[in-house]
């Protein structure tokens, strides 16, 4: 509090004894249990902006229970933030379309169409998405788990042990393994979608905004080209039906990037199995994520062949 301003706890406290007594009633007459939830709220609602005064930031509230507090990603179409729910306290990621975007409903199917990919997917490898909101202004906003770390910054700031590059592909593996299960692609795995919580061997997959049903294209959702280009299958990028196999080769040229970052020399078995998940031509990849995680935990004692 600024020195011109000294606490009075003695008027702060009588303050709030007169609010509680206002929630509670008067003369002994309460509040139905809904008046009192209403003025319960608008209490919640003049605190926030008090906050918000304090930090020289109107917070914006949406659905009148998430606090946007941080925005973490504004891209040319969507914008993804770090949000609070106003009672449990807890910490969410919020994706929705740019206000500029809102009546784009190329754009809007899309969300939709992830939240509907998302939501039938539980895994402990994969981002948990939780709800979909309509915003007032009828944009779609997809509600998911806040993972606080991408392993595209933490490959910025320390070299990877080979028993973290392990862990990254072990989780990475199993969860594709259960999108592959469920009869999808995800299309988009590069580190920019791969999240962790401190640590590597819990990592988990996101964004399934490109994601497709195998034997699909992504001209069918007016996608012309989806995907990142250093991690993109060459099938994906030629507009071809994809499969899991599409993401395998994401695979390999991601474990090509791990052992680049590798603080010691790693295992020659996991080079290896590099440059076989990544051929160009996809029959010459392993049939499926399960196949590649045997590939990666082969027991050492006997030769695996590639």
């Amino acid at each position: 509090m600024a020195d011109d301003h000294p606490a009075n706890f003695e008027e702060i406290a009588r303050r709030f004894s007169h609010l509680w007594q206002a929630l509670n009633g008067h003369a002994g007459k309460a509040h139905s249990p809904d008046i009192r939830k209403i003025l319960i709220d608008k209490v919640r609602d003049a605190l926030d902006r008090g906050e918000a005064r304090l930090s020289d930031a109107e917070p914006a509230i949406i659905a009148n229970s998430f606090v946007l507090e941080v925005l973490v990603y504004d891209g040319a179409a969507t914008q993804v933030y770090r949000a609070r729910h106003r009672d449990l306290g807890t910490l969410h990621a919020i994706k929705m379309p740019r206000p500029d975007h809102a009546d784009d409903p190329v754009l809007r199917k899309l969300i939709l169409r992830e939240a509907d990919i998302g939501m039938a997917l539980r895994h402990p490898h994969i981002a948990a998405t939780q709800t979909v909101l309509r915003l007032d202004d009828g944009r779609p906003a997809l509600v998911m788990e806040w993972i606080e770390s991408r392993l595209a910054d933490h490959l910025q700031e320390r070299p990877l042990s080979p028993r973290e590059i392990i862990d990254v592909m072990t989780s990475m593996l199993s969860g594709l393994d259960a999108i592959h299960a469920a009869g999808l692609v995800h299309c988009d795995l590069s580190p920019l979608n791969l999240l962790f919580d401190g640590d590597l061997a819990h990592l988990k997959i996101a964004d399934f905004g490109i994601a497709l049903k195998a034997g699909c294209r992504h001209e069918e959702f007016d996608l012309a080209f989806a995907g990142q280009p250093d991690f993109v299958s060459p099938e994906q990028a030629t507009g071809e039906p994809v499969d899991g196999r599409c993401d395998l080769y994401a695979a390999g040229r991601l474990l090509s990037l791990l052992l680049s970052h590798c603080s010691t020399e790693c295992d020659g078995k996991l080079k290896a199995l590099a440059i076989r998940l990544s051929q160009r031509d996809r029959q010459d990849r392993p049939e499926n994520a399960k196949a590649a995680l045997h590939l990666l935990g082969g027991p050492a004692e006997r030769p695996v062949d590639f």
